[in-house]
């Protein structure tokens, strides 16, 4: 490519040079720091080639490369106003901070409680077998074993305040087992007494409002979130030789009474308003109001807002026992994307897109998964994305007229509709199969009937950046390597998870492709493949190979590790250099990094999954270096 235009559209399109705080980049990723968000020509910045994606996330604009960045960063930084001293960072001075509360809300919600879905879908799957076992008579209610199960389904919703406690820990960098001991104190038996007797309490001569916190979201968190400033006041103030005790005393004598009598009742009641609202609203506009939600449910996802009525359906559900509204607006809104999806595979005459509609329509059928989907396929075929809103639409309408309900937290898909069952509402389940069938059989032919308008890049003479027309005529089709599986050892000692735990949206939206990531229990990092370093970076946190069948390996060590600028990292090979699996590539100060209030969670991505039919991560719990890691097909 010509990386010289290339940076100039990058430029142009992020607000221009004087729109530019300061840049840096790391291993993929151009981080620019702007005056003006949005300024921000994200559409055009999209299309540019060399670019493969832009996202703003923590504060900063961030434009995705690839492994060509740090040329790219180059021309850009010779095209601002100041040249770098080095090739890490570029400032002009103007650098400014400018946050949207909002999004910051969404971004934490989605951060606490991304973790423990699975365990709210398991409780809540549960709860609907056990419904299904009694409405068989397989199983009475007078049974031990009814009372047993129902207990076990209920115990994740009743302690939810220590599972959030926990992930906002995470999120918030506070020692996690503090957290989980204030989440323990507002949920102590003790304290449920006191609200059971429903006599007023004082705690240091200040009222204490009596709440039962089961069940709750909105406490916990903001109370973990205020106990990062107590915690960082309690650091600060601490003698080193007493530091180890007097620090959490700090941190608990402080946050304990705020929790129960400030931040507890005042989350409290912003929960309960949030849920009021929402059900006010579908008490009075009715159909209309899950006939908007299921329409129009694919940008809301795009955008995250979907998180902020997270807690919302938690009250809901613990309260009421069902939610009637934002999850079954969902079901609408992922069985009209599949049934897209399938059009499209129908109709496309790109093998690639179609591969594409395929296995995202399937995975939005089965597990509920819709940003494939999304992303892959409505946002790339704009007529596609009419589609889905009206099938969505009208599906909405049908479940609204009905009442339609669903009794278990859980992302609704084909499998899981037994969550509609209730013996309460024996139509309940039948709704719930014509709302589905109604959404993606409208839009499956909605979409066949607007066809495809699809978007083929043209590359321009002398490698320029492309322009994007609107053709008739398919593109070549996409080069698949032939059906073979190829192993990625794991580079790390630690534990596997899915790259939708990493707070990075480049890498759990899978921007850079698929892979999985690891959290370290030490700071060596050994090949995964046998090939040929091709990529370090100068800050030392990141490292590419490419194997000798082709596999291009991503390791990138931390998140925005690259802000370190090599503190804690020691690259003990070269790019050019050979390797074979299990030899050494980087050491790093694990604790060092952790002390500096960074992310450890490493993602391994497989950066030219686009030539492969399918990579596959091996998630489990603990994974020793030399494992099998990755399977690539």
């Amino acid at each position: 490519m010509d990386r010289t235009k290339l940076a100039s559209e990058i430029i142009k399109n992020v607000g221009g040079k004087d729109n530019v705080g300061s840049v840096i980049h790391c291993m993929t990723r151009l981080r620019f720091t702007l005056n003006d968000n949005s300024k921000v020509n994200e559409a055009e910045l999209k299309q540019l080639q060399g670019v493969m994606g832009a996202t703003d996330n923590g504060g900063q604009y961030q434009v995705i490369i690839g492994n060509d960045v740090p040329l790219v960063f180059q021309e850009v930084a010779k095209q601002l106003p100041t040249n770098p001293n080095d090739s890490v960072a570029h400032t002009t001075g103007n650098e400014k901070k400018k946050m949207n509360v909002f999004l910051q809300m969404i971004n934490v919600l989605s951060s606490t409680m991304a973790p423990i879905v699975p365990a709210l879908a398991g409780a809540g799957i549960l709860k609907v077998i056990l419904t299904l076992l009694v409405m068989a008579g397989i199983l009475e209610t007078t049974d031990p074993t009814h009372y047993y199960i129902s207990f076990f389904a209920d115990t994740v919703f009743y302690f939810l305040p220590f599972l959030l406690a926990f992930s906002s820990a995470s999120k918030f960098k506070v020692n996690p087992y503090l957290a989980v001991s204030i989440a323990g104190i507002m949920l102590h038996p003790k304290f449920g007494e006191l609200v059971a007797a429903k006599e007023p309490s004082a705690l240091f001569g200040l009222p204490v409002t009596l709440i039962n916190y089961s069940s709750t979201v909105l406490p916990i968190i903001i109370t973990v979130w205020i106990m990062s400033y107590i915690e960082r006041f309690a650091d600060k103030v601490s003698p080193s030789v007493i530091k180890i005790f007097f620090k959490p005393l700090l941190v608990i004598i402080i946050t304990a009474p705020l929790a129960l009598i400030v931040i507890g009742p005042l989350g409290y009641h912003m929960g309960n308003g949030l849920a009021a609202g929402i059900y006010f609203l579908q008490d009075r506009v009715g159909w209309l109001s899950l006939a908007l939600l299921a329409a129009f449910k694919p940008l809301i996802v795009m955008t995250g807002m979907h998180w902020a009525f997270t807690p919302a359906i938690i009250t809901s559900i613990s309260t009421y026992g069902y939610d009637g509204l934002m999850l079954v607006s969902s079901l609408s809104a992922i069985f009209s994307l599949t049934g897209a999806c399938l059009a499209v595979a129908i109709r496309t005459k790109d093998s690639n897109m179609r591969q594409i509609a395929l296995s995202a329509g399937t995975t939005s059928l089965l597990a509920g998964i819709t940003e494939p989907a999304i992303f892959g396929v409505a946002f790339k075929l704009k007529r596609v994305l009419v589609a889905t809103i009206i099938g969505g639409g009208l599906s909405g309408v049908y479940a609204g007229i009905t009442q339609l309900k669903i009794f278990a937290l859980v992302t609704p898909s084909i499998l899981k509709l037994p969550t509609f069952v209730s013996e309460e509402y024996p139509n309940n389940f039948m709704n719930a199969i014509i709302t589905a069938t109604i959404a993606l059989v409208v839009s499956f032919v909605m979409t066949l009937v607007l066809g495809l308008k699809e978007n083929v890049p043209v590359v321009q003479a002398a490698g320029a950046v492309s322009e994007t027309v609107v053709t008739d005529t398919p593109p070549a089709p996409a080069v698949i390597r032939e059906k073979t599986q190829t192993p990625v050892y794991s580079p790390l000692n630690g534990q596997s998870v899915h790259l939708s735990q990493v707070n990075d949206k480049v890498f759990s939206e899978e921007f850079m492709g698929k892979g999985i990531a690891v959290i370290p229990t030490d700071g060596t990092v050994v090949s995964p493949v046998k090939g040929t370093v091709t990529t370090l970076t100068k800050s030392k946190h990141a490292i590419s190979i490419t194997s000798d069948e082709g596999i291009e390996v991503l390791i990138h060590i931390g998140l925005d590790t690259v802000k370190l600028k090599g503190k804690h990292f020691e690259n003990l090979v070269a790019v050019g250099q050979e390797v074979n699996v299990g030899d050494l590539l980087i050491e790093f100060d694990l604790e060092g990094i952790k002390n500096d209030g960074f992310e450890i969670i490493t993602p391994i991505i497989i950066t030219n999954t686009s030539e492969y039919l399918d990579v596959i991560g091996n998630e489990k719990t603990g994974v020793c270096q030399g494992d099998e890691l990755i399977s690539v097909l």
